[in-house]
């Protein structure tokens, strides 16, 4: 029987090559935490080109309420101020090129209302750069909350992970891994109302192995 998400237990006893190479946050004596980094790295960007396309994409999101719940789970650990949550499944397998013309355009409130020459910024990121900003949310908490610190800051982290590269919910940390690394990660900053770009902010957008499925988190520490 798999340990429940919320149990420690789940966890690989040793840290995971995943997680090999990570600046686990320090705390002070009383807990507090140095200050993260949610900004966009110079390398690896794939702004698409403006304008872009103004007409939005018929995709519906299909994220039920436990996938929501999962997905969110680093954030919603952290303490910030808000986070959403979507899935949709292409009509045809997509090449990760494509992503970031497709995102602006999916019926997501965190992009609601951005226009064909909004900033909408995008760069492609290593799965371990990906655990880390989640692993750093959910352990450290924002600008308002300490977050979870170390064992379940980690496990909200995979959590995270799980959710948004689709593995399955009885998967163990092995698998969960392996579906994370065959996946293609993405983070991306948008000019949109929902985004409020004053403390922490940013998207994660992942595309399945089989490129048929895109999840996407939001999160901003700004109520």
């Amino acid at each position: 029987m798999q340990p429940s998400w919320h149990a420690p237990a789940w966890l690989p006893a040793h840290l995971s090559d995943l997680e090999a190479h990570i600046n686990f946050p320090s705390r002070s004596i009383r807990g507090s935490s140095s200050e993260m980094d949610s900004g966009l790295p110079a390398e690896g960007r794939m702004d698409p080109p403006t304008p872009r396309a103004a007409e939005l994409s018929g995709l519906c999101d299909v994220a039920t309420l436990e996938v929501h719940e999962t997905i969110t789970a680093a954030v919603e650990a952290g303490g910030w101020g808000a986070c959403g949550a979507w899935v949709f499944v292409l009509d045809e397998a997509i090449t990760p090129d494509r992503v970031p013309a497709l995102l602006p355009t999916l019926p997501m409130r965190c992009v609601d209302g951005l226009g064909p020459t909004d900033r909408f910024e995008i760069v492609l990121r290593p799965v371990e750069e990906i655990w880390s900003l989640l692993f750093a949310t959910a352990s450290k908490g924002g600008m308002y909350s300490s977050g979870v610190h170390g064992a379940f800051g980690r496990l909200s982290a995979w959590k995270s992970m799980a959710g948004l590269s689709g593995a399955p919910p009885d998967a163990n940390a092995e698998q969960v891994e392996r579906q994370a690394r065959q996946s293609t990660w993405f983070q991306f900053e948008a000019d949109a109302d929902w985004f409020h770009n004053e403390i922490y902010d940013y998207g994660i957008a992942a595309l399945s192995p089989d490129r048929r499925r895109i999840a996407v988190l939001a999160a901003t520490d700004t109520d």
